[in-house]
């Protein structure tokens, strides 16, 4: 990628001269609070991630160049236990050469981390926009979770949400007329290999009073087709977005929903989703971890039904207020994210959440031994999920932001 960034820059730094140029960006501090897990002797963790973003945009007459870094240090108080199954899945992240995002000891307690998050050049052409290098590509119409969306979208726990990550694309993307629009993406994963790579094209438009979306997407030996509708009822919005993949794994996906402001200050939203993706039980959570969908299809809840309800309120023009669940219908495990923002003034944020997890826990399963060899083996108990979130700590992080 830097490569490819650098020949990009000789090609068109004759012209960088004679430009505007914005630098902007912001620091973040967010202090955690994690619920300990008794069945596995962890104490209550604390922990410290701090965080600066320095985005720098150079305008010239038909191109704009975009840097964004963002680095860090990570404090917490003893080792994290890995106690989500999501976390030992690896996902693709869609870039072809990288920063190391980590460094110092990996038993340390402590870490830097740091993200070349973008690095692209914009040119306005005129028969469209053409964006080479790393940049945020987000697909799909639902609220919550977009079934076309394959590219890192940000998994339901995640905090820091502000900016999409950044993948290694070419894109170009034509107006058709006045409201709609032809969209085409290369994705250039890791080492340029097809199996990490992807192509995509979109085309959006509007057609009797709603916006729709038509999707292709080739990733991983997988094909997608996607079609997402965004419309109204009345005083309510409505969308409807669903996918089919085919190849190694077949599936569907879908996601549906409403949203209603009942007052000036106030939204809320109800969205379903189907996961066709997921497993039907707890005990085979595990075994998703090496399923395409989840290593390069954006996917992450492990079940197949979920509902999700929202509330947005803002409280006054300093004060804002959100809640959100999500019920996972077949396992019958919860989390509930419930979260304050308060602008103490005008480039200075602290903010409060606090996740909620129920369900199942942690369980011990012994191993199953073979009858042949029984006489000569112990069996010995082993670690399973006994829901999606049951076994998740639940949390409080309170959190400070500086924009400059």
């Amino acid at each position: 990628m830097f490569y490819f960034a650098s020949l990009l820059l000789l090609v068109f730094g004759q012209n960088v001269l004679a430009t505007d140029l914005s630098m902007s960006g912001y620091v973040k501090s967010y202090i955690n609070a994690q619920q300990g897990i008794p069945l596995l002797n962890t104490q209550t963790l604390y922990q410290s991630q701090n965080s600066a973003r320095l985005m720098l945009d150079v305008f010239t007459r038909n191109r704009v160049w975009q840097i964004h870094y963002e680095g860090g240090l990570d404090l917490q108080s003893s080792q994290l236990f890995e106690q989500s199954i999501n976390s030992s899945f690896k996902q693709n992240n869609y870039r072809l050469k990288d920063l190391q995002a980590r460094s110092g000891n990996p038993k340390s307690k402590n870490t830097f981390f740091q993200n070349l998050d973008r690095f692209n050049v914009q040119l306005q052409l005129q028969s469209g926009d053409l964006t080479i290098g790393r940049q945020a590509i987000t697909l799909g119409s639902a609220r919550i979770i977009n079934p076309t969306d394959v590219f890192l979208p940000f998994n339901v726990r995640t905090r820091n949400t502000e900016y999409r990550t950044g993948i290694d694309a070419i894109r170009f993307q034509k107006p058709l007329g006045e409201l709609s629009e032809l969209d085409l993406g290369i994705i250039i994963g890791d080492s340029a290999k097809p199996e990490n790579s992807a192509v995509f094209i979109q085309y959006l438009s509007h057609f009797s009073e709603s916006d729709i979306q038509l999707t292709a997407i080739q990733f991983s030996k997988q094909y997608l087709i996607g079609i997402g509708i965004q419309s109204a009822v009345g005083a309510m919005g409505t969308w409807f977005e669903m996918a089919y993949v085919a190849g190694d794994d077949d599936y569907v996906r879908l996601s549906t929903g409403i949203d209603y402001a009942p007052t000036e200050n106030t939204l809320l939203m109800i969205e379903y989703h189907k996961n066709g993706a997921g497993a039907g039980s707890p005990h085979q959570y595990q075994s998703l971890k090496n399923d395409i969908a989840y290593q390069s299809g954006g996917v992450f809840f492990l079940n197949k039904d979920y509902v999700m309800p929202s509330l947005s309120w803002q409280a006054s023009a300093l004060l804002s207020f959100s809640l959100q669940g999500i019920l996972n219908l077949r396992d019958d495990s919860r989390f509930l994210n419930t979260s304050l923002s308060y602008s103490i003034s005008e480039n200075f944020y602290m903010g409060l959440s606090y996740y909620h997890f129920s369900g199942k826990d942690i369980q011990l399963s012994p191993t199953v031994l073979d009858p042949a060899f029984a006489k000569e083996l112990i069996p010995t108990p082993s670690l399973e999920l006994g829901s999606e979130y049951g076994s998740n700590p639940n949390s409080v992080s309170v959190n400070f932001s500086y924009y400059f």
